[in-house]
């Protein structure tokens, strides 16, 4: 391999070392609850109907004492709102709102979540996806990892509800780009935050101007949390895969077309027009495809340096496996993550180039 395999396991060994790095920095959540008053749990919910009964008995059940349930209905087509009104129904703590849709200017889950947060009035405020199931201990851990840390903003993101190709072969490169690209508590660069699970205190919200702010994103939750960090709130983001469960990856269809809806909404934040992102997609897709072919192809040829490479980015995948609770096994796929994920890339450079990338019937450009 020469000088290009020395760069290339150089590279490996360093991403490797530095994702290791920042799973050693993200805590968990604290063991132990507090309750820190009332909080309002806010759930926009478009087309939810397969999961959202689920999402909602997981909050109804949590051991917090004062809680409040808000579910926006984004303009559902299915039985959403029929089944959150039987919630609504059985649980004074449960309220639905109904909306049409956004309005011009407003991405979707943005104008859901800051009309589910009108006119609240507790100290905090919990904003999680309808494709979550909370454990009962949940919110009082949240709350406990806000006063631990001494930050405003507290996110984590749900494991997978068992064994998922999805989560080995695409997660992990996803993962490791936003340990790159983000900051886990906030103090450099975009602060990172996961859409499935957020906590914020209401001072720091309206502090921050609230979802309104950030009105037409659709990478909302980097978003979110970058400006509650630079109208001076903390952030942070921690590990509470074990009391969160995400249903939304379930299939590798699923991660597939998730990821690739938030590598183009994701790229919005950098990227000015349909070209740039094609370009920026397009050349993350191509590095990735040689990042993971070289180092097998070479290894399959005797080359240490090939073999080198594959075991730092096997490394670097366990770390990820080992903290989400999947087969850490499926760390020797790493190579073969890289090119899937470097294929989804691609696939993303060409919709984000045509505008096709739909989220729900809707555009997910920024």
């Amino acid at each position: 391999m020469g000088k290009w395999g020395v760069l290339g396991a150089t590279v490996a060994l360093a991403r490797a070392a530095a994702t290791i790095k920042v799973w050693g920095e993200v805590k968990r959540l604290p063991t132990t609850a507090v309750d820190a008053g009332p909080v309002t749990v806010v759930v926009p919910a478009r087309d939810e109907e397969r999961v959202i009964d689920r999402c909602l008995t997981g909050l109804r059940k949590q051991e917090h004492a004062d809680l409040r349930i808000v579910v926006v209905d984004d303009g559902s087509t299915d039985r959403t709102a029929e089944v959150v009104r039987r919630h609504e129904a059985e649980d004074p703590r449960v309220r639905l709102v109904v909306s049409a849709g956004p309005p011009s200017g407003w991405a979707g889950k943005v104008h859901a979540l800051h009309l589910g947060s009108a006119d609240v009035d507790t100290d905090w405020m919990l904003f999680v996806d309808a494709d979550t199931e909370a454990a009962p201990d949940l919110v009082g851990r949240l709350l406990a990892s806000a006063r631990r840390d001494g930050v405003d903003l507290v996110s984590t993101s749900g494991r997978a509800s068992g064994p998922s190709v999805g989560w080995w072969l695409l997660l992990p490169p996803v993962n490791q780009l936003l340990f790159e690209t983000t900051t886990t508590d906030g103090r450099r660069g975009m602060a990172l935050a996961v859409g499935h699970c957020i906590l914020v205190s209401r001072a720091a919200y309206e502090r921050a101007g609230g979802w309104a702010a950030i009105a037409g994103s659709r990478a909302d939750d980097v978003g979110f949390a970058t400006l509650v960090r630079d109208t001076g709130g903390r952030t942070r983001y921690v590990d509470g895969s074990d009391s969160l469960v995400t249903y939304g990856l379930d299939t590798f269809g699923d991660t597939w077309t998730s990821m690739r809806k938030s590598m183009v909404a994701g790229m919005a934040l950098y990227a000015k027009g349909p070209a740039s992102a094609f370009l920026s997609l397009g050349s993350t897709g191509l590095a990735h495809l040689a990042y993971g072919v070289v180092p097998v192809v070479s290894a399959l040829r005797g080359s240490k340096l090939g073999m080198l490479t594959w075991l730092a980015q096997s490394v670097a995948q366990w770390a990820f496996l080992r903290r989400t609770r999947q087969p850490r096994s499926a760390a020797v796929l790493a190579p073969l993550a890289y090119a899937t994920f470097g294929a989804m890339s691609l696939e993303a450079a060409w919709q984000a180039l045509r505008g096709t990338t739909k989220w729900k019937g809707r555009d997910v450009r920024g």
